[in-house]
């Protein structure tokens, strides 16, 4: 067994030497710009079965710089936008994930993140008979009262690929969200 392994060792260490494209170069990540938006699902928790209890569908966004990487996703109260006006009490809930991480450039087109961050879910009441209007896009919303709050420590893995040198497009898995993302990276794009 030992033997099997000293050769497939030796096998893999030829494949990469030998490869065209060279791994691991951080000088990559020296043109990395990148601006995005992210949606996907947040509020759930795993410990090792999934509680979705909290889960929604959220909308966020995204930035890296010199392979420094942040994230943003948020999921507003289910009936906040609600246009029924009513003297119900709705029984809703939010949720947000704030991530960090940095690019690991596999390849030239290959990145992998390792992330860490914060999250938390609200339970609260909205209420239908309360109405506020939105000064910038003029739409009503129903305000939201919280009652408890849950925080988290968060962590997870990132993997994104450039299918054009100024696209990204990627997805994030971690302990209480699971997302995609698309990114425009601005320094490429100005070549």
């Amino acid at each position: 067994m030992k033997k099997k392994s000293i050769i497939l060792f030796a096998l893999l260490a030829f494949a990469v030497g030998s490869a065209k494209a060279q791994l691991f170069d951080f000088r990559n990540n020296l043109t990395d710009f990148t601006v995005g938006v992210n949606a996907g699902v947040v509020g759930y928790h795993f410990n090792g079965s999934i509680d979705k209890t909290y889960a929604g569908f959220g909308a966020g966004i995204s930035a890296s710089i010199l392979g420094v990487y942040l994230d943003f996703i948020y999921q507003n109260p289910e009936h906040r936008w609600d246009r029924t006006i009513t003297f119900e009490e709705y029984d809703d809930h939010t949720a947000l994930s704030i991530n960090m991480g940095y690019k690991i450039p596999v390849t030239s087109w290959l990145n992998i993140t390792p992330l860490i961050g914060y999250s938390n879910e609200t339970t609260g009441k909205t209420l239908g008979n309360s109405i506020g209007v939105d000064a910038e896009s003029s739409s009503i919303y129903h305000d939201y009262e919280r009652e408890h709050t849950y925080n988290h420590f968060n962590y997870g893995l990132g993997l994104s690929v450039k299918p054009i040198r100024w696209l990204e497009i990627g997805g994030v898995c971690t302990s209480h969200a699971v997302y995609g993302n698309i990114s425009v990276n601005l320094f490429e794009l100005q070549e």
